[in-house]
């Protein structure tokens, strides 16, 4: 007996497989059976402790999952260990909100080292909330063994691959303009704020300011006009900007009487309808070398400062005055200009964005706030030109939205541009998934900047140099015990907390080594995850060895520019070969406000209600089937999911409990699990086997080749074959017992669990459970502990049989149309159905209603698979239709077919036979009787025609109903057939 159970809700069935998976370590053995020596390398992307998962992160996860349950079903050792990513600015400012502290000032008042420790206690509390949504999802990763970024152990191997690289003369400590965080004290980086799309539209006071010509010649006191939207930055000015190849002007025309300098293609926009006289036309070159007055003189200048230079990309006839403001330590290009001319470093605002005392006269005050009064200043000053509003995209801080600037600041960087070759030719090497993103990498690495690693902050590694405060002699060390033996001193842990009180003395000159106070950017440690995870170096050096390279990894695309870089440009300079060879790249999920999906934007609904609600399957199933894992960006739709549900979930379990009834009733048993040998005239149960074996192929196609949704888009095509074409087709055989069909919906149902067990897990362990481990002991406890199904391309004739049937519902579809277009029920005979072909020369290529012509004679099985499907008499194929108003004609491609509408009292009589069984067996359904329960039916009705169908097809009716009795007296239900009015009851015999 096969003990298909019932269950209240997907849900319901899914929790109870996710608690006897546990119960009996299923995961666990899935890695422990399979040999060492057979490994399949994995690494997971440690996802932030903060905050609950959103939908993206799901599709990521179950992407995670998918592909090493594939592995490990084709034999391979797949480790699988969760990690986190507990470092950073997002840990700190959640701390910091906690406490109440505003900035790095506060943090230093409020003590660093009890900084540090709420900083631990935060991540040890919210560490645990993803445990919920991953045995949700069905995902299987090790979480009791889970490595954390702040572990010693991980930190230990990150200090270590500092060392190597430093040893190897790439690293270097100097100055370089980033985008920094005024509220934080720290650079961020740009792709950060890409990541999350941290950009804000934003109000700004837009100056054209005067800059007075001293150079004497022609131009002596005309003034040259510059524009900008960070007025804060004319204090640190150094240099102005033009294009040599551009045509300038000098004019005249307001009430202060002076002359002006700009671009020709800019006078429009700069005077507006304001009227003015063009004194001079010439072309930008005339300009470069003069010499002018700064607005502000706080800073003694160069020989090189004041003046009019050339810079390729700096300016254009866009924006502005065709005159660009430079100011050195405040844009990147500004900062590659200075260094090229020599100008003067500017560092005229301090790590909170506030002017410096130099600036005497906005000492003390934030940048953004020092705009209007550097505005006014220059207006009492004569100097200023013009001042408008503008609304533009402006950067802020991806964690606490504080507006970025650029600021020249020291740091420790990793020298990249010598590299960028050997990175190049390795990404060759790597197989991109989506391929068209081995470009965009490509591009990652062209352009990538030698990489700032240090911060200003608290919550990281803490940077393992120490520098003599005399002489400035530097020493680096790779391990706790270099530090322990060089220092005589306990290290407790590798934060800040852990080794900023160290000191010793210094070799060189006996002065004091002492740490230095920046930690490492956290996207270093994430690079160095291959180590840090396993705590190589200094531990399992042969686990590492047969998993490294990994053979697959998956995040979402912007993690191009991160994780996936990172870790490429530490491991080719490190062991000079990639880390990862398969990489899949999601894409990202808008949220509720168009914006990615995020937990700092916090908008997106919790994916909880969505899970209980559909179950982990469906999910699974929506997302790797959609094109978020191609790497497109989709919209969350939940309906998609509900989608699953009703066209893989339900009708897939619905036929394995079809399944179970039947071959009760039959007291059938399987002897193996071997394909049913089927002789050739069985050609719907021959159609069903190929069709397993045309899906189990594709399948694995698409998994083999890390496709996702290759893989999921032929599920649902599958199981409808199977539900609504196979065992619809069937049911009469089943419903006699026939063990052909039984045995080949038993192998097909058993060959469908264990292809789709990586993709809907849940589903394909309930299968096997019931239909093979409640049959066979010896076989594996679990579907995930079975290899995958042996898989090959089908041959020719196979090919031919798969045609044939599309060719068949081909037909039907359109003899359906017929029957739907003269509103004529599917239980009601009718006489013929005739088939044309439009041409006589086939046409390449399967699509909707194989369009192609019927080139052959219909074989017989075909008109009877037809006959059965579209109730009538008989199928012919034809020359000519026939075109009367008996006849229905319906086309498809190059398909035709006419339905005969024409009934006779004969057809009549049988389609109310088929419209009486119909009502005796929904009553019966609804009487609560089981399908093998005998019943007597009683029928009421005072319709002579009814009355007289009934009693002659009385034995019929029986036979159908699997009934015993038949009387007409007093029933209960009241029902209408055929527009005739009627009472049934059933009750068992």
């Amino acid at each position: 007996m096969f003990n298909v159970k019932s269950y209240k809700s997907t849900s319901e069935r899914e929790d109870k497989t996710n608690a006897w998976w546990k119960k009996e370590r299923i995961f666990e053995r899935s890695v422990e059976e399979r040999p060492e020596n057979n490994q399949f390398s994995f690494l997971d992307g440690p996802p932030f402790v903060t905050g609950t998962p959103h939908y993206g992160h799901l599709a990521g996860r179950i992407a995670k999952d998918v592909i090493p349950r594939y592995q490990t079903m084709k034999g391979k050792r797949v480790r699988r260990v969760w990690g986190w990513d507990c470092h950073g600015l997002p840990v700190e400012e959640k701390v910091e909100k906690k406490l109440g502290l505003k900035n790095r000032r506060d943090i230093e008042s409020f003590g660093r080292n009890k900084f540090l420790q709420e900083c631990y206690k935060y991540v040890e509390k919210t560490s645990s909330e993803w445990a919920w949504y991953v045995d949700k999802i069905g995902e299987w990763i090790d979480f009791k063994n889970s490595y954390k970024t702040m572990h010693t152990s991980y930190m230990e191997s990150v200090i270590w691959v500092f060392k190597q690289l430093y040893d190897k003369g790439l690293i270097y400590e100097g100055n370089k303009t980033l985008l920094y965080c005024t509220r934080c004290g720290t650079p961020v980086s740009k792709f950060e704020i890409a990541m999350d799309d941290s950009y804000t539209i934003m109000k700004d006071p837009a100056v054209t300011v005067e800059f007075p010509v001293t150079s004497e010649g022609k131009f002596r006191g005309s003034r040259l006009l510059a524009w900008t939207t960070t007025p804060w930055t004319l204090p640190a000015n150094r240099a102005l900007v033009v294009e040599p190849k551009e045509v300038y002007v000098e004019f005249s025309g307001n009430e202060a009487g002076n002359k002006y300098i700009a671009a020709k293609k800019r006078m429009k926009v700069l005077m507006g309808k304001d009227e003015y006289k063009v004194l001079s036309e010439f072309k930008g070159k005339e300009l470069l070398g003069l010499e002018y007055d700064a607005p502000f003189n706080y800073f003694p200048p160069n020989e090189n400062d004041f003046k009019v230079y050339e810079y390729e990309e700096m300016v254009n006839m866009d924006e502005g005055t065709g005159i660009v403001h430079n100011a050195t330590s405040y844009g990147e290009i500004d900062a590659e200009m200075g260094r090229e001319y020599g100008l003067t470093p500017m560092y005229a605002v301090d790590d909170e964005g506030k002017f410096i005392d130099k600036v005497k006269d906005f000492r003390g005050v934030y940048v953004k706030e020092a705009d209007k009064m550097i505005i006014d200043n220059l207006k009492k000053r004569n100097l200023l030109f013009k001042v408008e509003t503008i609304s533009h995209r402006y950067p802020f801080c991806y964690r606490c939205e504080t507006p970025l600037i650029y600021r020249s600041v020291p740091g420790w960087f990793i020298k990249i541009k010598n590299s960028k070759k050997n990175f190049l030719e390795q990404n060759k090497k790597i197989n991109w998934v989506p391929a068209k993103l081995t470009k965009r990498f490509e591009h990652t690495l062209k352009t990538a900047p030698d990489w700032n690693i240090s911060r200003t902050r608290y919550w990281a590694t803490a940077m393992p140099i120490w520098k003599c405060n005399k002489c400035e002699e530097l020493e680096v060390f790779g391990s706790i015990k270099e530090i322990e033996d060089r220092s005589g001193q306990k290290v407790e842990n590798l934060h800040r907390d852990g080794v900023d009180h160290i000191k010793f003395v210094c070799k060189k000159c006996r002065g004091e080594m002492s740490r230095i106070p920046e930690v490492l950017d956290v996207w270093f440690e994430s690079g160095s995850m291959p180590y840090g995870q396993i705590h190589y170096p200094f531990e399992n050096k042969k686990l590492f060895e047969h998993t490294f390279p990994a053979d697959y990894i998956v995040e979402y695309v912007a993690q191009i520019r991160a994780w996936f870089y990172y870790m490429h440009v530490v491991s080719n300079l490190l062991v000079g070969k990639n880390s990862f060879v398969n990489v899949v790249n999601t894409g990202t999920l808008a949220g509720t406000d168009g914006r990615k999906m995020s937990k700092s934007l916090n908008n997106y609904p919790d994916p909880k209600d969505t899970l209980i609600k559909y179950g982990g399957d469906a999910i699974r199933l929506y997302f790797m089937g959609s094109p978020l894992l191609l790497g497109e960006d989709p919209n969350m739709d939940e309906t998609e999911i509900k989608t699953q549900v009703s066209t893989v979930i339900f009708p897939l379990w619905n036929s394995v409990k079809y399944f179970g009834t039947y071959a009760n009733l039959a007291k059938w048993a399987p002897k193996d699990l071997k394909k049913p040998k089927l002789s050739d005239n069985d050609k719907l149960d021959l159609w069903i086997l190929i069709r397993v074996k045309q899906f189990a192929r594709e399948m694995e196609k698409g998994l083999a080749g890390y496709n996702m949704p290759q893989a999921t888009r032929v599920v649902a095509p599958f199981i409808n074959d199977l539900s609504t074409w196979y065992i619809r087709r069937s049911r009469d055989r089943f419903v006699n017992g026939n063990k052909d069909a039984i045995a080949t919906l038993y192998y097909a149902l058993i060959k469908t669990a264990k292809a789709i067990a990586p993709l809907a897990p849940f589903i394909a362990e309930e299968i096997y459970q019931s239909l093979v481990k409640d049959q066979f002991d010896k076989e594996p406890d679990s579907v995930h502990l079975c290899l995958y199904p042996e898989t090959q391309d089908l041959t020719k004739d196979e090919e031919q049989l798969l045609s044939d049937m599309r060719l068949v519902r081909d037909i039907a579809s359109l003899g359906q149309a017929a029957r739907v277009e003269t509103r004529m029920k599917v239980r009601q005979p009718l006489a013929m159905l005739n088939v044309k072909s439009q041409s006589s020369q086939p046409k390449a290529g399967p699509s909707a209603f194989a369009d192609r012509p019927l080139a052959r004679k219909l074989e017989e099985w075909m008109k009877e698979l037809l006959k059965d499907e579209l109730n009538v008499k008989d199928v012919e194929k034809v020359e000519i239709l026939q075109e009367s108003v008996s006849w229905n004609v319906q086309q498809g491609g190059d398909l035709r077919v006419a339905l005969n509408i024409e009934l006779t009292d004969e057809l009549k009589e049988e389609g109310l036979v088929r419209e009486l069984v119909r009502m005796f067996q929904d009553t019966r359904k609804k009487s609560g009787l089981n399908q093998e329960d005998k019943a007597v039916i009683s029928f009421e009705t005072d319709d002579e025609e009814l009355v007289n169908t009934v009693k002659k097809f009385k034995e019929e009716i029986l036979e159908q109903t699997n009934s015993q009795e038949l009387k007409f007296e007093q029933a209960d239900r009241e029902v209408m057939i055929n527009g005739k009015k009627a009472k049934i009851s059933i009750k068992q015999k």
